[in-house]
């Protein structure tokens, strides 16, 4: 909560300034009352803030707290005592609108499926890193078009998962430690050991079938291992063929659900657009 009620019961430890500015993403929007609204934001200082918007569908503000639109977000802690109400947002300076995403409902899921892992892992105990990663997905979706959406939130759920502190080493075999990229020909895989939480090689991964989960290409091994070494600008210029794509996101997807603990609503709603 940002505002929390002392032992006193007349004081309130706010965890911020009465006045409150920060950069932030709308990623939910539900009514709460007959005109008002509780809003969602990831925030760069304070993570998840739920504020509430006041104001009839003509206000100027309501206008401006739409989904997916991010940038410099006003919040004022109440005092009061009912925590749902503790927060409201007093002002939203706009800096993206990212307007493609109503135009796209691929868009849309992806920007869904980003949100809601940052939700369900609490950002990633990292505030300002996750803000930063999710608002250069958003941006980037925002400009991005048919499979080059694909292949970026492939590369967001990567990074997130190295946000996290899970994400599995892509370059050598987790048991004998064979490396991957090294007198590898084309035609060989490797396979993502779900109990060991890495990659294994063609020879270990015979020695026990049951625990992998995945195999990749080297394509897409070699690939996954670009987005954790080079720059976003370098590794969007990659060639990676469909196959490979598409074993990169189931492997990511299944990644991400292990990840928040629970099923993702999006990736369940979002079966054939993902």
């Amino acid at each position: 909560m940002l505002c929390m009620e002392k032992n006193t019961g007349t004081e309130y430890d706010t965890g911020m300034p009465r006045n409150y500015v920060t950069q932030g993403i709308v990623f939910s929007i539900r009514p709460q009352g007959e005109n008002n609204s509780s809003v969602g934001f990831v925030t760069k200082d304070t993570g998840l803030v739920y504020a509430t918007l006041y104001g009839g569908p003509k206000s100027r503000l309501r206008s401006l707290v739409s989904q997916w639109n991010s940038g410099t977000a006003y919040f004022y802690c109440k005092e009061n005592s009912d925590s749902s109400r503790n927060v409201k947002i007093t002002d939203f300076d706009v800096q993206n609108y990212h307007m493609s995403f109503r135009e796209s409902l691929y868009k849309t899921y992806a920007a869904s499926l980003a949100a809601e892992l940052a939700l369900k892992t609490k950002c990633a105990g990292s505030n300002e890193k996750c803000w930063y990663l999710l608002s250069g997905f958003l941006d980037g979706l925002d400009l991005s078009a048919g499979r080059q959406c694909e292949t970026g939130l492939v590369r967001f759920l990567w990074r997130y998962l190295d946000l996290l502190g899970i994400r599995p080493d892509v370059s050598r075999c987790i048991l004998c430690g064979r490396e991957f990229f090294t007198g590898n020909s084309i035609g060989d895989r490797v396979s993502y050991n779900a109990v060991e939480n890495g990659f294994v090689c063609s020879s270990c991964a015979g020695q026990d079938r049951s625990t992998c989960t995945f195999m990749l290409s080297i394509e897409a091994a070699r690939y996954l291992y670009a987005v954790s070494e080079l720059t976003p600008a370098e590794v969007r210029v990659l060639p990676l063929s469909d196959d490979s794509l598409s074993e990169i996101k189931r492997l990511v997807f299944f990644l991400a659900g292990q990840a928040a603990g629970t099923k993702l609503k999006t990736l369940e709603t979002g079966i054939g657009i993902l």
